[in-house]
């Protein structure tokens, strides 16, 4: 009797294990551990910071931090801005990364951020320009319908 209760403690130990392996290495594929390259074709703005157009590394801010301060770089490491972050879930994985952008006329803000095969993307806070756009568009007096109309998302594949 007490050989097969460390038999099976054993086995349990092993299960758990290997429970744990596996939900840490899902989490680590759904986060932004590692960064991811993107071409913006267009000039836009993280955390009140206006970025040219160009290619950038999406990260994590710290290495060993979690995803909640995001840093998006320039390539040539001449351009930064840093942004918080809140999760958002899915149900279905997405196959690409991608970034999502809210355009107002000609003004883009970079609003979520979604690692390849992940349920869970990150929405960037919004800046205060944003939501300015926001609040000027709702006060207009045109109708319902054009204010529906006034902003409008922009998806990116990541590379």
């Amino acid at each position: 009797m007490k050989r097969s209760f460390t038999k099976g403690l054993t086995m349990g130990g092993l299960v758990i294990g290997l429970a744990m392996f596996a939900a840490t290495a899902s989490a680590n594929a759904q986060s932004l551990e590692h960064p991811t390259r993107v071409n913006v074709p267009f000039d836009f703005v993280v955390a009140n910071k206006k970025l040219p157009a160009g290619k950038y590394l999406i990260s994590r801010a710290q290495p060993n931090a979690g995803d909640l301060l995001l840093a998006v770089t320039s390539r040539d490491n001449l351009v930064n801005a840093f942004s918080f972050t809140v999760p958002v879930q899915v149900l279905t994985a997405t196959d690409k990364g991608k970034l999502v952008f809210h355009r107002y006329g000609d003004q883009y803000f970079l609003s979520e951020v979604w690692p390849a095969g992940a349920t869970t993307g990150r929405v960037m806070a919004k800046s205060g320009a944003e939501r300015d756009l926001e609040k000027k568009a709702s006060q207009s007096p045109v109708s319902q319908k054009l204010k529906r109309n006034e902003m409008e998302q922009v998806v990116i594949d990541l590379d």
